[in-house]
């Protein structure tokens, strides 16, 4: 890997999250008007008619023919597409954006261990650290800074999808390298989108009938065309060019700056208080995902050092 690739992919996954960070301020201030599969169907239309529309003009008319794994494909869409937003969209009705974005810190470790455990991807012990690093500056935020609290906290049902929806990003991030192998990054956005526009309208169409009937007004749709365009388009082809470029278990450590994203955020756009913990806590967590950045470029330096010796 070179450098430049690397920094390449920080940035991009950077703009992912923050994209993803304002999803979550967006998701919350929908939860009052419409249901989650109202957003998600919205997400799957608006995204896959971007995407057909820059293929189209981008010359690539026949990316089927490219495909080599479609049960991957289809797992990607399941997991990543349908799955992760349905349990965040839902469990935002229930936590808030904050601690929703916290859970995303627990990402690396679920990444790093499924892509150890299926795909055997060797981990620096840089990684174990980093990821460790972020987990304590969530538990910090989460407990004040006070264990007691910490080892007593009980999990309400918000929190507890916002781990499902850890676990279905995990398994797309892990999917997504297997397909990438063979596709671009654009090529797997657009088609895992494409896969999951009918399974996304059954359900708007079950939940708006028997459920959550949409309330739309003007704030609505713009927060709507926001998410249609920002965290679904942009951020998920940014995050799987970056997944492309360095792994996903090494992509997944700036998943860990959603959290510090997600607390500017609703400080300055929803007013929310910012406490000495939250402070601290946010810090520990960017400083875990910059050192497991650092550590990689450091650790491929090395090993291009190694080789041009041996060579």
């Amino acid at each position: 890997m070179q450098k430049n690739d690397y920094l390449k992919a920080v940035l991009l996954l950077n703009l992912a999250g923050l994209f993803w960070a304002g999803n979550l301020i967006a998701g919350s201030l929908l939860s009052d008007y419409v249901g989650p599969g109202f957003i998600v169907a919205s997400r799957a239309v608006a995204g896959s008619m971007i995407f057909i529309l820059v293929i189209r003009f981008g010359g690539r008319r026949d990316i089927l023919s490219g495909v080599k794994s479609w049960p991957l494909l289809v797992l990607m869409s399941l997991s990543g597409v349908l799955g992760f937003q349905i349990f965040l969209y839902l469990g935002l009705r229930y936590t808030t954006p904050i601690n929703a974005g916290l859970m995303n810190a627990l990402t690396p470790l679920a990444t790093a261990l499924l892509s150890a455990i299926f795909l055997r991807e060797q981990l620096q012990r840089s990684q174990w650290l980093a990821a460790a690093i972020t987990v304590v500056g969530v538990g910090w935020i989460l407990s004040g800074g006070q264990l007691s609290v910490l080892l007593a906290l009980d999990l309400n049902i918000g929190d507890m999808l916002m781990l499902l929806a850890v676990l279905s990003w995990s398994i797309y991030g892990m999917a997504g390298r297997r397909v990438m192998l063979t596709m671009s990054a654009l090529e797997t956005t657009a088609i895992g989108l494409f896969l999951s526009v009918i399974p996304a309208m059954s359900l708007a169409t079950v939940e708006g009938f028997f459920f959550i009937k949409p309330q739309l007004n003007g704030l609505v749709i713009g927060v709507l065309a926001f998410v249609c365009i920002g965290p679904t388009v942009l951020s998920l082809f940014w995050w799987n060019r970056g997944v492309q470029l360095i792994g996903p278990s090494q992509a997944a450590l700036y998943l860990n700056v959603i959290p510090v994203y997600a607390i500017l955020l609703a400080v300055f756009l929803l007013d929310a208080t910012l406490s000495r913990s939250d402070i601290i806590g946010a810090s520990l967590v960017l400083g875990g995902s910059l050192y497991g950045g650092i550590s990689a470029v450091m650790g491929n330096r090395v090993r291009l050092s190694s080789q041009k010796l041996d060579s």
